[in-house]
């Protein structure tokens, strides 16, 4: 008995084997979708928090300069050296107040004052409110101590008088016998705090001191990154830079360490939003001495990574249950001959075993011949299937561009009713005729469609360059002119024959010139310029706009469909997209260059027609 069931012990024991294999193998594949994911998504919001805090720095830099002048400004007053060298006199204190208010009402800083060589605040521009710096010794300043040093400084701390924080730009009065005094303005950088809140982002900017001075989220203010040591502590405490009520010893984040490439922190905050494990990156501003930071939560980086390993898991799972099919049916087919093999043998003895065995070898060839069938006619399916979804991605260009010929065809029926209606007898006919020849653009568009649809598509046409973008320009006419566009058109002498469907080239001449008066909508230079040239062989049509230009990051990215950089509700992402597949199907090429800030510049090579069949077209 023992030995009947070794077999089917052996059998189990191999089954088990794969089994666990394969269980392995597809854990294996799911966790490196995890890695796989994780590492990009870190990367990805690392360069997305790179983009937002180069934003941040900019917009923080444009709110110091505004203000950069006021101390120099002070310290050249005739004014503040009077008063400086005559301290005592009543007379130059009113003048001098009477100067920095006038001033501050100009520039709309938070405070402007004097100080003399001893610290004292000898005039200010808010001199008769009640919290009011005029008289308060404020020697102790690091900013003071600093100019009187260094000619110039910069300091933010909140006020000891006021209450309020501000940044704090200091200048050294110079007189011909040495120092007279420092001039100082105060910046209120409440402003730039509004609006980073109104981001929701977590970002906060900490000082030499690693202590959060601005930021997102109030309750970090005054708040350093990570726990001081004892020593800086004391250093901390004794600059009296974080107002009466001083800085809280409490830390943003327990702890952060590097991984994955990138930094991470653990926060320990009071909600969710601001609780757990965050990626960390920041900027360093030298000039100010801070760091701005900012943080990324974890959680939506770790459910998308999940969501891919079990897609991973999954996949690889699918893939062994299909070889594990695979390998049973080559067992099965393994064992049907065999078995023919055995009534082959036996077709001597038994001929009625034979009969049957031919009936069952017909039975199984009809089973065949239907699957085969059943094979042709699925793939049939898969072909249709196929041609509908490129119809579906022809229909979305034409969805996209039919658009501008719509937008093109109202504004000339408002003009038109309103002609009609403020002169009853001028004549609308030219009004009329251009409606029609939108009309008729929609018209070749559906019929495009049509021609699709149909088993031969391939039709050679030719193309007048000049008309084509004459019709263009006519197009998008209304655009330009509303952006205040000016057009720069080097027309080609003689006329210029090019392979392709004319509407075709419309159609990529159009995206081309919405393109590029969509760059330059917030451009100061608005200036558009197309210019036709021939070559032996080939035509180039080149459109240069001065708007905001392409980056180089996106550049090879600007071809592909529902690829775009326009803002959420401007852009489809296939204009270029439908352009390229258009003058790739004629044989010619488009290509783009781009500086940031400096414009762009397509570049549309077509062939060009037989001069034969060029002649009988354009005689």
């Amino acid at each position: 008995m023992p030995q009947l069931f070794t077999p089917l012990a052996s059998t189990n024991r191999a089954q088990l084997a794969r089994a666990l294999g394969a269980l392995v193998l597809v854990t294996a594949v799911g966790w490196a979708c995890l890695e796989f994911a994780l590492a990009g998504a870190i990367r990805n919001a690392g360069h997305e928090a790179d983009r937002r805090l180069a934003l941040f720095d900019r917009t923080l830099e444009a709110i110091i300069e505004r203000f950069h002048y006021l101390p120099s400004s002070v310290a050249l007053a005739a004014e503040a050296r009077d008063l400086l060298q005559s301290p005592a006199n009543d007379e130059l204190r009113e003048r001098a107040n009477g100067f920095l208010s006038k001033l501050n009402d100009a520039a709309g800083a938070s405070e402007l004052f004097i100080m003399s060589t001893d610290g004292q605040v000898v005039a200010a521009s808010n001199w008769w409110a009640y919290d009011s710096l005029l008289g308060e010794k404020l020697g102790y300043r690091p900013y003071f101590e600093e100019a009187m040093f260094d000619g110039d400084a910069k300091f933010y701390a909140a006020g000891t008088v006021t209450g309020v924080a501000g940044y704090f730009l200091a200048r050294r009065i110079d007189g011909p016998d040495g120092p007279l005094g420092v001039a100082v303005t105060k910046i209120n950088l409440g402003e730039i705090e509004a609006t980073w809140w109104r981001s929701g982002e977590l970002i906060a900017i900490v000082d030499n001191n690693a202590v959060a001075i601005l930021s997102t989220r109030p309750d970090w203010r005054y708040r350093p990154l990570l726990a001081p040591s004892p020593a800086e502590l004391s250093r901390i405490t004794d600059q009296r830079r974080y107002g009466d009520g001083g800085w809280v010893e409490t830390p943003i984040a327990a702890d952060i360490w590097p991984s994955r490439g990138t930094q991470l922190a653990y926060l320990t905050g009071q909600d969710s939003e601001t609780r757990g494990l965050f990626t960390v990156d920041e900027m360093r501003l030298p000039t100010h001495q801070w760091r701005l930071v900012s943080f990324t939560p974890m959680t939506p980086l770790f459910r998308s990574a999940w969501i891919a390993a079990a897609a991973g898991g999954l996949g690889a799972a699918a893939v062994l249950l299909i070889l594990a099919l695979l390998w049973q049916r080559q067992r099965i087919v393994a064992q049907r001959l065999a078995d023919h093999e055995q009534l082959e043998q036996r077709v001597a003895e038994r001929t009625e075993a034979v009969h049957v065995a031919n009936e069952a070898l017909r039975a199984e060839i009809a089973e065949r011949i239907h699957a085969e069938r059943a094979q042709a006619e699925a793939q049939a399916g898969l072909v249709q299937a196929a041609k509908l979804a490129s119809l579906g991605q022809a229909l979305a260009g034409v969805a996209h561009e039919v658009s501008q010929p719509v937008a093109a065809l109202t504004t000339h029926l408002a003009s038109a009713k309103l002609i009609a209606t403020r002169s009853p007898n001028t004549d609308i006919t030219p009004i009329l005729v251009t409606m029609d020849k939108v009309v008729d653009r929609l018209a070749a568009l559906t019929s495009h469609l049509k021609t699709f649809a149909r088993k031969d598509t391939r039709t050679e046409q030719q193309s007048e360059l000049g008309s084509v973008i004459n019709n263009a320009l006519d197009l998008v006419d209304h655009k330009l002119r509303a952006f205040g566009i000016d057009v720069e058109y080097q027309r080609h002498r003689a006329a210029l024959p090019a392979t392709g469907n004319p509407v075709h080239l419309e159609q990529v001449v159009i995206n081309l010139l919405s393109n590029a008066a969509d760059a330059m909508e917030h451009s100061a230079v608005r200036v558009l310029s197309i210019g036709v040239h021939r070559h032996e062989r080939s035509a180039e049509i080149v459109v240069t706009d001065t708007g905001t230009g392409i980056a180089p990051a996106d550049l090879g990215n600007v071809f592909d469909p529902f690829y775009t950089t326009k803002e959420v509700g401007r852009g489809l992402g296939l204009g270029l997209a439908i352009s390229y597949g258009l003058v790739r199907d004629l044989g010619g090429a488009i290509t783009v260059r781009s500086s940031p800030e400096q414009g762009s510049t397509f570049t549309v090579r077509l062939p060009l027609a037989h001069s034969s069949v060029a002649e009988k077209l354009f005689a």
